[in-house]
């Protein structure tokens, strides 16, 4: 978190302790809280009157609450399949009310949904996307996708799932007219973990999930967190506000990285990289944030640990799936071999990374791969 948000939630949660539902002053006081953050949100997102804004425990309720709530009557969804599992895992959920999602994974260009492949959605009541796809980087521009999924299908509602969005890509103008559900998660822009946020239109009727006190327009029952609220607003408040500093940075770093790893290539005749995200520095296309590739035969989950020894910190995909051992499935979606997917890593740039975390990334990744190669060459001598 920003220290600015740990120091605002933590004053927070000292006064705000009761409940905004309250009618004495104290519970008035924390409504206005509420309704000031709200207030907040709606400017810098630019969010319309038309849309409204709940709050939930993160990204994967967001996902589940439009979703579930959406499409509760046998509406049918498309999703292009690279999504996130708390949107492919609810769209499959549905299959027991007679839903059958739609997989336009045929038609996906370096990890994001050709807008053209769009001809076959007349029977299809939701798409679901990411923005930003939380492995590859890879952007769904809805002011490509959104003019032509209305012109072809005007009653196809989209949805978006923006988690990976704030601090990656510019998000104060997003095409509020072609969306109709977005969701985001505080943890993801230095604000609090256990809050986030779902953006809809107001004029769909949403199925509730949470039943209880009816707050939220009845949709998502449960007593409010203030001091969350309140963490949220101000982290996406600094996000804006230093977005054009970190936009070039993450371009400078990202860049940075993508050149180090081809030079340890060009220095290394047993190192064959593949980058699995797109080297593309428009930021229509690719979040500068994420740089994902492959390095086989060393397996990723290996690299990893042995990274760790050196207090640097990477991924092998989604945090909520890393511990499978299965493949990625976004990786595998986008063509990569099993052993491709297996043999991977995602880096992820914040704004407190330095070039010099760059580099001393590279230099470790260097040295793990050199010790680590012969083992796999061994092994495969072995077998043969």
């Amino acid at each position: 978190m920003y220290p600015e948000v740990v120091r605002i939630v933590q004053e927070s949660f000292e006064k705000d302790y009761a409940n905004s539902g309250a009618v004495y002053q104290l519970g008035l006081e924390s409504k206005n809280r509420i309704d000031t953050a709200t207030g907040e949100l709606r400017e810098l997102l630019n969010v319309p009157n038309t849309h409204r804004m709940i709050f939930t425990s993160g990204g994967s309720e967001s996902n589940n609450l439009f979703i579930k709530g959406m499409l509760a009557s046998g509406k049918h969804p498309a999703s292009l399949g690279l999504e996130h599992p708390s949107i492919r895992e609810s769209l499959q959920a549905l299959k027991s009310e007679n839903v059958e999602p739609l997989t336009l994974l045929a038609h996906q260009e370096e990890g994001r949904l050709n807008p053209q492949s769009l001809s076959n959605m007349q029977d299809t009541r939701l798409l679901c996307l990411s923005h930003v796809n939380h492995e590859l980087g890879a952007v769904n521009d809805p002011a490509k996708i959104g003019p032509r999924l209305k012109t072809i299908s005007p009653r196809t509602r989209l949805f978006y799932d923006g988690v990976q969005a704030p601090g990656k890509i510019p998000l104060s103008s997003p095409e509020w007219k072609y969306i109709s559900g977005y969701s985001l998660s505080a943890h993801k822009f230095g604000g609090p973990k256990g809050i986030g946020l779902l953006i809809y239109n107001a004029t769909l009727d949403l199925k509730t999930q949470i039943h209880g006190g009816g707050q939220q327009y009845g949709v998502r029952s449960g007593t409010l967190p203030v001091p969350l609220i309140v963490g949220l607003a101000k982290a996406l408040q600094l996000t804006f506000l230093n977005w054009g500093e970190t936009k070039n940075r993450l371009i400078e770093l990202r860049r940075l990285l993508i050149d180090g790893l081809k030079n340890l290539e060009a220095e290394n005749s047993d190192l064959k990289i593949k980058f699995n995200s797109s080297e593309s520095e428009d930021i229509e296309q690719q979040t500068p944030a994420i740089v994902n590739f492959s390095f086989p035969p060393v397996q990723g989950e290996i690299m990893l640990h042995h990274l760790e020894e050196k207090e640097i910190y990477v991924g092998l995909g989604s945090a909520c799936s890393a511990k499978s051992k299965e493949p990625s499935k976004i990786l595998t979606g986008i063509g990569r071999t099993k052993t491709e997917a297996l043999c991977s890593l995602r880096i992820s740039f914040g704004p407190q990374n330095t070039k010099e975390d760059v580099e001393q990334f590279v230099e470790a990744f260097g040295l793990a791969y050199k010790k680590l190669f012969p083992s796999y060459t061994s092994k495969k001598n072995e077998r043969s």
